[in-house]
């Protein structure tokens, strides 16, 4: 037989065979429902006490900020940010490092590391446009700053 032929006979046979099934289902089902009463939920409950969801706890309170908040000097901040230059590999005329001045502006604790991030401006050289910055600042195991442009 033709291939088309016996693929259109099977799939005949299984809308069929289908329809059937689900008329078979149907109809010896009823649409009947009924309610079940308070008293019948509490004997299940006291029986099976799994059946009932454990309650919800709340979060942990978030611990208290500190009132201190640790924030460099500007000396320790013009001290520290130099020598994150420095290291930064796009500099690369270390013996002609420019004459940089910074001032802090506010100042809050850092979320993406530890220390605090503060709002500075910067001046490469004392005839360049300020730029303004944000710069974290942790303090090393010794006590001194340390800069981590972002």
């Amino acid at each position: 037989m033709n291939q088309n032929i016996l693929l259109a006979l099977a799939g005949t046979a299984g809308l069929v065979a289908g329809a059937g099934g689900t008329w078979f289902a149907v109809s010896s089902s009823s649409n009947e429902t009924r309610a079940i009463s308070k008293a019948e939920i509490t004997a299940a409950i006291e029986a099976d006490p799994s059946l009932c969801p454990a309650p919800l706890t709340p979060p942990p309170a978030p611990a208290p900020k500190t009132s201190e908040l640790a924030i460099p000097t500007e000396a320790e901040a013009l001290a520290a940010f130099p020598k994150a230059q420095e290291s930064s590999p796009l500099v690369w005329d270390r013996d002609q490092l420019p004459e940089v001045s910074l001032t802090l502006g506010q100042c809050d604790t850092n979320n993406s590391g530890p220390g605090v991030a503060c709002m500075t401006t910067i001046k490469l050289s004392p005839q360049a446009e300020p730029v303004d910055r944000l710069i974290g600042f942790a303090q090393s195991a010794s006590g001194e700053w340390v800069a981590t442009p972002y």
